[in-house]
């Protein structure tokens, strides 16, 4: 009988902050790279995204406002071993990206390429 492994879990090895692209080296090689913009248009936070209404009906309308062209992540920091919080250059910094949301929307070509062109949005 073999003994029980641990789930392979791919954790980012680096992550740089560019003018117009973040980019992360997985631990499984991949290097996912993300536009500024598009990664603060993404912000997973309740403030972006809304709210559920804890008593039940419509969720609570998100407050994004417009995200400019220029839009650039400051810094980072590490949130467990699960996600990493971003700051940007527009004051934002409560939104928590975990790592499978990152991959998950990965715009390197070979990701870009494997996505149905229904989730594709332009890139800009």
């Amino acid at each position: 009988m073999s003994e029980p492994t641990e789930p392979f879990l791919v954790r980012p090895k680096m992550v740089a902050l560019g003018e117009t692209h973040v980019t992360i080296e997985w631990s499984d090689g991949h290097r996912s790279v993300f536009s500024n913009r598009g990664l603060r248009e993404s912000c997973p936070c309740a403030l972006c995204q809304g709210e559920m209404n804890p008593l039940g009906g419509s969720r609570s309308l998100p407050m994004l406002p417009d995200v400019r062209a220029g839009i650039r992540a400051s810094e980072y920091r590490m949130i467990g071993l699960y996600a990493i919080a971003f700051a940007w250059s527009d004051g934002h910094s409560t939104g928590i990206y975990p790592y499978d949301y990152l991959l998950a929307r990965c715009e390197c070509d070979a990701c870009m390429a494997e996505r149905p062109e229904s989730l594709l949005e332009p890139r800009g």
